[in-house]
């Protein structure tokens, strides 16, 4: 991957996979609950975790030369990445050799 190390390649991808997992967790538990205010929170705070998520995928695009483009909600995406539906995101990876060492 140019302009980053294997490492920074794989601590990259981690990032993505723990913030993929906290936005579907968040997003569960939002339409879960039956408070509005609690709903709200919960929306937020999944709706930071995806400006993470979003974070961390500019960072790999731009490493590998990719331009981002935006929904009208504002969500930086490329093709194959973005929400899924229930606000999951979708197409994580960064290439076969900065795989996970668990």
């Amino acid at each position: 991957m140019p302009g980053l190390t294997t490492r920074e390649a794989t601590r990259i991808e981690e990032g993505l996979h723990l913030e993929e997992t906290l936005i579907a967790k968040f997003g569960t538990c939002a339409s879960q609950v039956t408070d509005p205010e609690c709903r709200r929170i919960l929306m937020d705070i999944q709706a930071l975790h995806q400006r993470h998520y979003d974070i961390l995928r500019q960072q790999v695009d731009a490493a590998l030369g990719l331009g981002a483009t935006t929904t009208a909600a504002g969500v930086g995406q490329t093709a194959g990445i973005g929400p899924a539906p229930g606000g999951q995101v979708s197409g994580v990876g960064i290439s076969s050799t900065a795989s996970m060492g668990r």
